[in-house]
């Protein structure tokens, strides 16, 4: 069991390793998701997903914002009432 902060723990950030995981799934806030989004794609191999659910309809586009920012791809947006989930894929 690991704790810490991956945001802006250099030493969580080393021990989760880089470019490991073929899916990141995360069902968190997007004011967490916006500052996670640049680091945690360096943790993530090429052609993995990003998986983010828990964002608020209003909050859609800064997510977007930020996986689009952090050089993920756009792969699909599904809403269920006023809960979105953005999927992304690093190329």
């Amino acid at each position: 069991m690991m704790i810490g902060n991956i945001i802006d723990d250099k030493e969580v950030q080393d021990q989760v390793g880089y470019e490991k995981y073929d899916i990141v799934a995360a069902n968190i806030l997007a004011d967490v998701l916006v500052p996670l989004t640049p680091v945690i794609v360096h943790q993530m191999k090429k052609g993995a997903y990003y998986i983010t659910s828990g964002i608020l309809d209003v909050k859609e586009e800064v997510v977007k914002e930020a996986v689009q920012k952090a050089g993920l791809t756009l792969v699909e947006v599904t809403r269920q009432g006023e809960w979105v989930c953005v999927t992304a894929r690093k190329d």
